[in-house]
């Protein structure tokens, strides 16, 4: 492959000084004049009509300068869909879940906001309510949402091919139901906002978002503000993962606090809250029946997902989408069958979280994967080869693979690990393999498709700006960018600055989700590095007495090919300074340049069928897990993971591996510890030190393997990988559990309980 001067080197983070010293801004750094505090009201019972909400005593509390409950705002609904949303910042008919916010109060201190908050009387009806999905629907149960028969949010259904005749030309049927659990983010920080109107009524919002200028959006639909009267900015961010993708509620109540009082207001959710009221990894029931050959080759697949979407509409439909998506292009099926559906139950609802449904339906398929090779007497290694994804393949859901690394992940993964030599030979030890695909460059939606701009400019003295909508959220988005800028520019990284998650001065994006950023939007910023590398050539042309076409850049400088010795600077290049005469171009032509990359090769999937291509590029990869189980406590230690992804191109080698090695660990606690825990509706495990994240006494040895496959529509071959690391691991975790002990755990986590229980079953 190629070797490039900044792509492919291990650069540091751009913000990694601020970050370690403290002096990156988070939402509780930032302090604005006369700012209050905001506090909200949610409901203590998980389903109840409102009959009223009593803010008289609230009032008279000394330092309250605003209190709002849903009369006070516009009858609007927000969501990830707005089409479909039917949240209010504020609910005023009835309470959904515990945790529903019903009135908000804004003070000179916080105490005083907590103690409006506490004398604030809410009075409620109890309703019936429903706590899982198969109770929401039973017939006669009651509705959630009265315009929603059955309790059912949405659903999803796709069928490529006559499965049944899959299922007629296979030698063996396997079929068997996952579950996994509510998983929350744990961000370390908790959601928050801050607001402030200028005396022409313009919103500035700080917020911890994951797109600024999709929030921007929601915020004018519901504040019912013009979009040119909203700037949303994005302060520091201490994680996202998903959880900060769609609007909170925190953000437009913030924003009518500032508006009521006249004054800035900050709102900051603790973490009792923040375990209550936020989104959660969607809990789903998966049944997966498979037909193969009596060789391994798979002739037919059909899933059924029953998806718990909570008490709100946001993106249950959405990943349960994802999941079929993943069901459909995972190994070459020639017959698929994929029925879901997303259910309203009185439980906070879900959102995005790492993977977007794929880490819920890649433990089905890849558990049953094992289940199948175990019944067939064929190697998980063999099996998973034989059916692999290849370059140029188009799917029977219409998915096409321009690059694709998944045999070399599987063998090389499976070399590293020691596969043969420990596979069935290690009890209580075992290692256990799981696979998996993904989008590596976003999808396509009918919101506009997918796209992103950028902004590049060159200084006077030489240096860059590079302006972008996408923010970092801990993901290293801007040095990936910086070095896709200085690579196509020809200057030095360290001369790139980039400008990220400000509304006012930064082009639209979609933000951060799908693992989109470094192909999308870094083929924006190479796009508009591109024109700003055409308008240098061509200063320096004249400056040189040469075509532009004898031309190129490095290290900052403008040379003559055939006499490199021959240069001007991309500081002369740009223009001197002011008080320089001699400079050849004055200061009112600058060298700048715009670009948008709208993805030319995806398509969106039929309405009707779900068929088309819905990503550019897509991500593959093998992780194998070895642990060893405590057989008299049923304790599971993981000790270590090879992970071997298809990155496209490294951009920046280091942090990719950050990036999986942050996913394994969240994998980690996913198949074995995390779970949100419900009594009633009620939250009980509201605090992190109740809620079992994995420390870092309890993150394996991880082994990284970067698989280049130079996917041909990404900037210099790159692909996304920020999910994909978090996709495999619970499944390859279960597998090797049972490759350690002979049993076979079909729902997350995997508890020492549920090993005990199961070993006592058959007789261990």
């Amino acid at each position: 492959m190629k070797k490039f001067s900044v792509i492919g080197n291990r650069m540091p983070r751009i913000d990694a000084i601020d970050q370690v010293t403290g002096r990156a801004q988070f939402i509780p750094d930032l302090m604005r004049h006369n700012m209050l505090h905001g506090a909200i009201v949610r409901s203590p019972i998980p389903h109840g009509r409102i009959l009223q909400v009593d803010t008289t005593k609230s009032k008279r509390v000394p330092g309250v300068k605003a209190v709002i409950t849903a009369n006070d705002i516009p009858n609007t609904r927000f969501g990830f869909q707005m089409g479909e949303a039917n949240k209010r910042p504020l609910t005023g008919d009835k309470v959904r879940y515990i945790g529903d916010e019903l009135a908000a109060v804004a003070a000179e201190t916080e105490e005083a906001a907590q103690e409006a908050c506490s004398l604030i009387q809410v009075e409620l009806e109890p309703l019936p309510a429903l706590f899982d999905p198969e109770s929401a629907l039973q017939p006669g149960a009651p509705l959630i949402h009265i315009d929603k028969p059955g309790n059912i949010s949405g659903e999803v259904h796709r069928i490529f091919g006559d499965v049944g005749e899959g299922f007629l030309k296979s030698d063996h049927i396997f079929e068997a139901t996952y579950r996994t659990t509510g998983v929350a983010h744990c961000c370390m920080e908790t959601r928050g906002a801050l607001a402030e109107f200028d005396n022409q009524g313009r919103l500035t919002l700080w917020s911890t978002t994951q797109f600024p200028h999709v929030l921007r959006e929601i915020m004018s639909c519901v504040l019912q503000l013009p979009i040119g009267k909203i700037r949303v900015c994005k302060a520091h961010i201490g994680g996202g993962f998903g959880s900060r993708q769609s609007m909170d509620p925190v953000d437009p109540i913030c924003a009518f606090l500032a508006q009521k009082s006249g004054r800035p207001v900050k709102l900051i959710k603790t973490r009792s809250e923040e375990f209550v009221s936020d989104r959660i990894r969607y809990p789903m029931v998966i049944t997966v029946k498979t037909g193969v050959t009596s060789d391994g080759v798979i002739m037919a697949r059909q899933v059924n997902i029953l998806t718990d979407g909570g008490a709100y509409n946001d993106q249950g439909l959405a990943v349960t989408a994802s999941a079929a998506s993943r069901c459909v292009n995972l190994y070459r099926v020639p017959y698929v069958k994929f029925d879901g559906k997303v259910v309203f139950t009185n439980k906070v609802f879900g959102g995005a979280f790492r993977g977007y449904g794929g880490p819920q339906i890649i433990f089905g398929i890849e558990s049953q994967m094992d289940e199948i090779a175990e019944e067939l007497g064929i190697d998980p290694l063999k099996l998973r080869l034989l059916n692999a994804n290849q370059k140029g393949d188009v799917t029977v859901g219409g998915a096409r693979f321009a690059s694709c690394g998944f045999a070399e992940c599987l063998n090389q993964s499976a070399a590293v690990a020691g596969w043969k030599e420990k596979r069935g030979k290690l009890k209580p030890r075992g290692i256990g393999m799981a696979s998996f695909i993904h989008t590596g460059a976003g999808s396509i939606n009918a919101h506009g498709g997918s796209f992103s701009a950028a902004f590049v400019k060159v200084e006077y003295d030489g240096s860059v700006d590079l302006m972008t909508g996408v923010p970092d959220i801990g993901q290293g988005s801007d040095t990936a960018l910086a070095q896709i800028a200085a690579e196509e520019l020809g200057v030095r990284f360290e001369d790139v600055r980039v400008h990220a998650g400000d509304t006012a001065i930064t082009p639209s994006t979609q933000g951060v989700r799908g693992s989109r950023e470094t192909f999308v939007a870094g083929n924006a910023v190479k796009l508009a590095a591109q024109q700003v590398k055409l308008q240098l050539l061509e200063r320096a042309a004249s400056l040189l007495a040469i075509g532009k076409e004898g031309l190129d850049i490095a290290d900052g400088k403008i040379y003559v090919k055939s006499n490199p010795e021959q240069f001007v600077t991309v500081a002369q290049a740009a223009g001197k300074p002011m008080f320089d005469r001699s400079s050849a171009f004055p200061l009112g032509v600058p060298v700048l340049a715009s670009a948008c990359y709208m993805d030319p090769v995806s398509e969106l999937p039929d309405k009707a069928t779900g068929y088309g291509n819905p990503s550019p590029a897509w991500v593959f990869g093998t992780q194998v897990a070895e642990v060893e189980v405590d057989v008299k406590t049923g304790i599971v230690s993981v000790l270590r993971v090879v992970a071997a992804h298809d990155v496209g191109r490294a951009i920046n080698p280091m942090a990719i591996e950050g990036q999986l090695e942050g996913s394994i660990a969240q994998g980690v606690g996913m198949a074995l510890t995390e779970r949100v825990i419900w009594e009633s509706g009620a939250v009980l495990n509201q605090q992190l030190a109740d809620y079992k994240l994995p420390t870092t006494l309890d993150v394996p040895q991880i082994t990284s393997i970067l698989v280049e496959t130079d996917d041909p529509y990404g900037p210099f071959g790159a692909k996304g990988v920020g999910e994909a690391g978090l996709v495999p691991t619970a499944a390859a975790i279960a597998n090797a559990i049972y490759d350690a002990i002979g049993v076979r755990i079909r729902e997350l986590p995997i508890t020492p309980e549920k090993v005990l229980t199961a070993m006592k079953k058959i007789g261990k």
